[in-house]
């Protein structure tokens, strides 16, 4: 039987993962209706939020009862557990260090659209103007000067990196998404590994059944983060949910045979079914 942290921590996990998985729906409905977006991607990131919390409770009360339940004795041999564990962490470093790239794509596209918008608007302003007989002669300049197609270069030279990095930054999001999703697969591989070292039957079971219960939640995190991620990064670049779309087709495949919550399944697959095609 479940000690009673862990049958708390299993109690609160399930309701969580419920959570998320509604949160998930409704994030995925709502791109139908997009004045709708803003607010089901706050309460996606509150259900977000609420279910780290309850993995890593329940992770903990894990840890305490696999280390309860398994043998005095260390069994001689690899130590399987920490080189999964030493594997989860690296990705982890991994996905951090490319969600720094990605902090840093950000920061250098804003500059790069503020210098592009600098320069379009002083070529707004300055062609018609340089167009004038009595403005030139007044600043001194010829008809030939170059000041106005050197702010066009300046635009297009913006715009072109802006879409450069642009194809980056969906390249890092994916890879720091796969990384994520090789943590949570380390981290899973080690606590089976824990599990099946632990001696008592009942124990093994109960340590079994909780580690579905994290699995799934993770699971389901893991497919909101992403989601969340992929809406956020559509609403900045305002062409549609193309991202948005993939990652919704994603968790119906990964979720599809997994959840119990047949109904919240089939609404995130009328969801899907609901949106445009990624041109």
């Amino acid at each position: 039987m479940y000690s009673v942290p862990l049958s708390s921590a299993v109690a609160s996990a399930t309701a969580a993962s419920g959570q998320a998985l509604q949160a998930l729906v409704g994030l995925a409905e709502a791109l139908g209706s997009p004045e709708t977006v803003a607010a089901a991607l706050a309460d996606a990131k509150a259900a977000l939020a609420e279910a780290e919390a309850a993995r890593v409770r329940l992770e903990e009360a894990l840890e305490a009862a696999v280390a309860a339940a398994a043998a005095v004795t260390p069994t001689p041999g690899l130590n399987a557990k920490g080189l999964y564990l030493a594997l989860g962490v690296a990705a982890n470093a991994s996905a951090s260090q490319l969600e720094r790239e990605l902090s840093r794509n950000r920061r250098h596209r804003w500059g790069l659209r503020v210098l592009r918008n600098v320069a379009l608007g002083l070529l707004l302003l300055c062609a018609p103007l340089l167009s004038l007989d009595v403005v030139r002669e007044a600043l001194g300049v010829t008809q030939e000067n170059h000041f106005v197609p050197s702010l066009a270069t300046v635009a297009l030279i913006c715009q072109v990196a802006l879409w450069g990095m642009g194809t980056s930054k969906r390249h890092l999001a994916t890879a720091a998404s796969h990384q994520r999703h090789q943590a949570l697969r380390y981290r899973r591989l080690a606590r089976d590994t824990a599990a099946a070292t632990a001696a008592s039957t009942e124990a093994t079971e109960a340590i079994t059944a909780t580690n579905a219960t994290l699995g799934m939640l993770e699971d389901v995190a893991s497919h909101l983060r992403t989601l969340v991620d992929a809406v956020t990064l559509d609403l900045e670049v305002a062409r549609g949910f193309p991202a948005s779309t993939q990652a919704l087709g994603d968790a119906v495949v990964a979720l599809g045979t997994a959840m119990g919550d047949k109904e919240g399944m089939q609404r995130l697959a009328q969801a899907l079914e609901a949106l445009p095609g990624d041109e």
